[in-house]
């Protein structure tokens, strides 16, 4: 039995090891030198590689995620559906953690979103054409408005409780903020309707600063802390938060997105990255998503920011919400993929919720410590980690055995910039949708009369983005702020090819510095580029020339404008746009006229020619785009009764055709 002596306690709890020490304690005397033999053989390779062949060793299956291969060569991969159950890794810099996030993102089958902190990810474009890469200057969220099917209340007290996780704030704070969101819906009428327009942060900091209400001194200075960091988020988030509705949860939801914070503030990037994630929560809950399968996953290569361990010890500040979501997201199919250098200053709740964790080198004995205590890493183990190298890990799914895996590499050249990428997703920003900022009679008000002195909260705008389009480009640009009704087949006559001119346009399109419109006339349909918000500044900025046009609307409407007001001055009479509020405004000398440009059938067209019947015109002309259009506009008349016997209608296309029968 002299063996037992050197045997330790965590060797017997392998079963191969069990069997062959029972077998030397039974056997007859002439076996037990074999049995001796292969035990001591067994123990050498154990303490040498003291890590099982996973059971699931061999090629993953096509649903699987490989991420390596063990020391016996074996492939290696996980089960993409305990993603759901959320995976932790915890490495020093350039151990292998980022290559580990490209070869599982690359293998996905469902939608990710990535917080970078740190542009790693917007890489991945030069690979794939679907992802859509936010900078924060790109990017529209008002975090005040509440997911779809969640009442206001109850997100208003999901974003005091983020806030205040966010930035510090102790519980006195947080139930101040509270209250004032609560105010701020109800002068918004969201208690009675939740619908637009709602409140952003600006108000919010606006209706903090007229908030003079003879508070007591603790009263007042929680509303003191609330505000000072509300107005510090404003100042630093540029444009993010100014909006009525930023850009439609659901939509983003079915797209791999890359949300870019480097270059906020630490409390403005942690409020952004935890608000996304809560109302993603608070979506599939009100939307009774459950699910078994996985069906989203978030990537956060800084975990440390949103679960910080000192936050979740701080017992003034409560329970962070943020912790409680790590649990409660798996039964919607959320996954969550984190990472970080540092275990020991992650929350314990973040290292208890992870059902994978991966380990890579640490270089550091305290961080070491963390993580292979958390995985319950045999003594024997946790020495073998230690030596870990460079792309190397050792892997554990649940309670089974630990693997250690040499990682598979994933080549990606860092190389894409801010001129790059705003070439490759320009056109995907312009087709986001957000809602501008509106306040309301009763908030107007309330603000003003608490406080005569208080000014609408400025928004700082976002750094200017540098963009380098080629000469041609340029020279099609001018052209567009110029002469913008121009078809594009003309412009491309200026060009030494079409191909030269095609080209100068698709760059232009592709920067996100114009969109392409078209429009049908008695000649056909036209083409008409169009400047965007970006392509604007781009032309003050760069070019030194003024974007400003004649006329509203898109450069469509604003083409039928000028072909209307051009037709009538060939006819002799006096025009002007936009005078007296109509799109033409037509004086005969005998007769005044007002001009509606009709796009489309919408109630807008009616309320305008009812104020220019108000206003006592002698004619209003309703110019329509189409048949469609005209009838919609003359069934819309007639149901709300308004007498046509001073309104006529007309096709774009007939102007010319009906002044010649005029008057």
């Amino acid at each position: 039995m002299s063996f037992l002596k050197v045997l330790e306690k965590e060797e017997l709890s392998d079963p191969r090891i069990r069997r062959l020490v029972l077998f030397n304690t039974l056997a007859p005397e002439p076996l037990q030198k074999h049995g001796r033999q292969a035990l001591a053989a067994t123990l050498a390779q154990n303490r040498a590689y003291p890590f099982k062949p996973p059971v699931t060793a061999g090629t993953p299956t096509s649903e699987g995620l490989s991420i390596g291969t063990t020391g016996s060569k074996h492939a290696y991969g996980l089960d993409e559906s305990l993603l759901s159950k959320h995976l932790l890794a915890i490495g020093q810099s350039g151990s292998g953690k980022t290559t580990l996030f490209y070869n599982l993102l690359s293998q996905l089958d469902v939608p990710f979103w990535c917080f970078d902190l740190k542009q790693d990810y917007r890489h991945l474009t030069q690979e794939r054409d679907d992802i859509l890469v936010l900078p924060w200057t790109e990017l529209k969220l008002n975090p005040l408005v509440p997911p779809p099917d969640v009442q206001p209340r109850r997100w208003a007290q999901v974003v005091s409780e983020i806030f205040g996780h966010a930035t510090a704030l102790l519980s006195g704070s947080k139930n101040h903020l509270l209250k004032s969101i609560l105010k701020l819906y109800r002068l918004y009428g969201l208690f009675d309707e939740n619908s637009p327009p709602y409140p952003s942060f600006h108000e919010l900091e606006q209706f903090l600063t007229s908030d003079y209400i003879n508070y007591v001194r603790k009263t007042s200075n929680y509303r003191d802390t609330v505000l000072n960091r509300i107005e510090a988020m404003n100042l630093g988030a540029g444009t993010i938060f100014d909006c009525s509705q930023g850009y439609p949860l659901a939509e983003l939801l079915e797209r791999n997105v890359v949300f870019e914070f480097d270059g906020l503030s630490r409390d403005t990037q942690n409020f952004l990255m935890e608000i996304i994630l809560a109302a993603v929560y608070e979506y599939r809950l009100a939307q009774s998503h459950r699910s078994d399968d996985l069906n989203h996953v978030f990537v956060l290569d800084e975990a440390k920011q949103v679960f910080s361990v000192y936050k979740e010890r701080q017992d003034e500040a409560g329970i962070p919400a943020v912790d409680e979501l790590t649990a409660k997201m798996r039964e919607f199919g959320e996954g969550l993929i984190v990472a970080d250098q540092e275990a020991s200053k992650l929350t314990d709740s973040i290292k208890a919720n992870t059902y994978t964790k991966i380990l890579l080198s640490t270089g550091d004995r305290k961080q070491f410590h963390a993580v292979a205590e958390s995985m319950n890493l045999t003594q024997r183990q946790a020495n073998a980690a230690k030596d870990l190298d460079i792309g190397e890990a050792v892997v554990q799914v649940g309670n089974s055995d630990p693997a250690r895996v040499t990682l598979d590499e994933y080549q990606l050249a860092k190389t894409v910039t801010d001129p790059d990428l705003q070439r490759n997703q320009g056109q995907l920003w312009n087709s986001l949708t957000a809602e501008p900022r509106k306040q309301p009679p009763r908030f107007s008000e309330t603000v003003q009369s608490e406080n005569t002195d208080s000014e609408e909260t400025s928004v700082i705008d976002d750094p200017p983005s540098k963009v380098t389009v080629s000469d041609e480009a340029e020279h099609l640009l001018k052209g567009v702020v110029e002469k913008p009704f121009i078809p594009l087949t003309k412009r491309y006559d200026r060009f030494s090819s079409r191909y030269k001119g095609n080209k100068a346009k698709t760059e232009l399109v592709e920067t996100g510095l114009v969109t392409e419109h078209s429009t049908h006339t008695e000649t056909g349909a036209r083409k008409l580029l169009e400047l965007t918000d970006r392509g604007r500044t781009h032309v003050k900025d760069t070019l030194d020339l003024d974007p400003s046009h004649e006329g509203r609307g898109g450069v469509v409407h604003r083409y039928w404008q000028h072909k209307v007001k051009n037709a009538f001055e060939e006819a002799g009479w006096a025009t002007t746009l936009e005078l007296f509020d109509a799109d033409v405004y037509v004086n005969t000398g005998q007769s005044e006229v007002a001009i509606e440009v009709a796009m489309e059938n919408t109630p807008r067209e009616r309320e305008h020619v009812e104020k220019h019947l108000e206003y006592g015109f002698d004619v209003i002309w309703v110019v329509c785009k189409t048949e469609n259009i005209l009838d919609g506009l003359k069934r819309r008349f007639d149901d709300a009764g308004i007498d046509t016997d001073q309104v006529v209608f007309h096709l774009v296309r007939d102007v010319s055709d009906a002044l010649d029968e005029w008057p």
